[in-house]
C-alpha cells in the first residue's frame, strides 16, 4: 500500500468516525496525529438512552448471570483458552463454552474449573435475619 493511500484511508476513517460534512484537511490531519488519542480526538461524548429495569428483571439478571459469567471472567483474568481449561479439568473445550454460557452449573464443576484458572471459590451465606450469624465455607479439590 503506498503512502497516498494509507492516508486517503486515514482520512476517509476520520470522516466516518467524527461524522464530517467533508473530508479532513491535511492541516487538520496532522493536528489530529499531534494530539494523539485524547477527548479532542474522540470527539464528544454522545449521551445514551438508557433503558430502567423491574426488580424482578434485575434479580434475573443477577441470578442467570453469575455463574458462567464468573468463570468467563475467571479465564480471562488467567489469560487461558477455553482447551487448556478444559485439558486441565479433564473436559472437552465446548464443555467449558457449555459452562461459561450456563446458568446452573454443578458445584463440583463450578470449583475445578475455578481452580484451573487460578481461583479459589468461597461460598458465603449471609444472614437475612438478625438472629442468624453469617456461615462461610472455601470450596476446593487442591490442597
Amino acid at each position: 500500500m503506498t503512502t497516498h493511500t494509507k492516508a486517503q484511508d486515514a482520512k476517509a476513517a476520520v470522516l466516518a468516525a467524527l461524522q464530517l460534512d467533508s473530508e479532513p484537511t491535511d492541516e487538520f490531519m496532522s493536528l489530529l496525529a499531534e494530539l494523539g488519542d485524547s477527548d479532542v480526538v474522540r470527539g464528544p461524548d454522545v449521551p445514551v438512552a438508557l433503558r430502567s429495569y423491574t426488580p424482578a428483571e434485575i434479580e434475573q439478571i443477577v441470578i442467570d448471570g453469575t455463574t458462567g459469567d464468573l468463570l468467563a471472567r475467571a479465564r480471562s483474568e488467567a489469560g487461558r483458552s477455553l482447551a487448556s481449561i478444559g485439558e486441565e479439568v479433564g473436559v472437552t473445550r465446548a464443555r467449558i463454552q457449555q459452562l461459561e454460557q450456563s446458568t446452573n452449573i454443578e458445584i463440583a464443576t463450578f470449583v475445578r474449573v475455578a481452580e484451573a484458572c487460578g481461583y479459589q471459590v468461597s461460598l458465603n451465606l449471609r444472614p437475612v435475619r438478625p438472629d442468624r450469624r453469617p456461615l462461610s465455607a472455601v470450596l476446593g479439590t487442591k490442597v
